[in-house]
Order: C-alpha cells, then structure tokens, then sequence
C-alpha cells in the first residue's frame, strides 16, 4: 500500500548521490507529494558561472564551485542555499526544503549545526551499469556529453565518477548520510521508500 505524506518529519531534506542516482527524482516527489520546496545546488553555482560568462559545462560548474568553496570555505554552496530558503520562506510557506545535490560532510554539518534534527540526509544510490544507462537516455546538454557530437562513453562516465568523488569527498558525504534509499528498480519503488523515510515509518 502506497504510504501518504502525512506532516513531514524534517524542515531540510538534503540528498546526496552520484549522477544518475535519482536524486532529481526524488526531489520531485518530495516536492509533489508534501509540499517541499527544491532548492538545487547547482543552481546556486549555475547563477555565478553565468555571473561569469562562462558556458554551461561540468567542468566549468566544477571549476566556479570549487572557487566558491575555497573563497567562502567547504560548506560555501550550502550557505547560498540557506540564504535561499529563507527568501523563499519570507514569501511562501512550503512544508520544508529539498537541498538536492550535497557534495561534502561539510555542507551537511552546516545544515546539522543550524537546524539540529530537523535536518535528515538522504543518499541515492543505484548501481553504476544502472545510472550509465539513464544518463545516456537523459543526454544532459554539457553533462552527459563528453563532447558536442559524441555520446558519453562507459569509459568516461567511470572518469567522471572518480573525479566527482576525488574534487568533492562525495564519498565521505554519501558515507555519512542518515538513510541510504537504494534506487535500481521502479519509480513507484522509489515513490514508496522516499515517502517512508520523510514520514518516519521503519
């Protein structure tokens, strides 16, 4: 039986996961089932590689990130996304916050050290055959193309997988989630695990 969003447990749902986890799958639902409101990450570096007028590439987010982390310290990107909630509470009165896209542990202590239990970290996980494949369906322009006319190859899909986790510590982040959601089968599977793990069902 499909579990109903009753009033959710936490403010601030972060996520966390590699590419092709799910995590924007989830934040949709969170968003369409109980209220939240989604506040990406990248978008908060999105904002500055535009600032710049540098194109939309990973390895540009990548660069600007990193930037943002070494002027402002590790936890640099999270702090424009609590500054970005607040705006939007002033305004609105959304159930909570999906923060989608944690990098590193220190990003979730900022959260952790700000609002306390309210805060529960989510990791997305699916397995790397799985995630290649819905990244070569999605083809995310400047994401999930090496190139302008060439595909992402499993090759480099596993390069950009080894860089995400050597740049960011993600791995360390995914290690010190709360709940770890495993995504590799269907949306209504995932549909019900999100939705448990909010509401606070075992």
């Amino acid at each position: 039986m499909r579990h109903r969003c009753r009033k959710p447990k936490y403010k601030y749902i972060l996520l966390v996961g590699l590419p092709g986890s799910g995590k924007d799958v989830a934040a949709k639902i969170l968003e369409k089932e109980c209220n939240y409101r989604v506040i990406v990450m990248s978008e908060m570096v999105r904002e500055r590689v535009i600032e710049k007028g540098l194109p939309e590439t990973r390895e540009n987010f990548r660069r600007v990130g990193l930037e943002l982390r070494e002027e402002l310290g590790p936890a640099a990107v999270a702090l424009l996304c609590m500054k970005r909630a607040e705006e939007i509470e002033r305004t609105q009165r959304p159930a909570g916050f999906v923060i989608n896209g944690i990098r590193n542990i220190e990003e979730i202590d900022a959260f952790k050290k700000r609002f306390g239990d309210s805060v529960l970290t989510i990791a997305v996980l699916a397995s790397k055959k799985v995630r290649f494949d819905r990244i070569r369906k999605r083809g995310r322009k400047g994401f999930d193309l090496m190139h302008k006319f060439r595909p992402l190859s499993y090759e480099d899909f596993l390069k950009q997988d080894r860089e995400e986790l050597q740049l960011f510590d993600m791995g360390k982040a995914i290690a010190w989630a709360d709940v770890f959601i495993v995504n590799d089968g269907s949306l209504n599977e995932l549909v019900e695990k999100v939705l448990s793990v909010v509401s606070g069902d075992p």
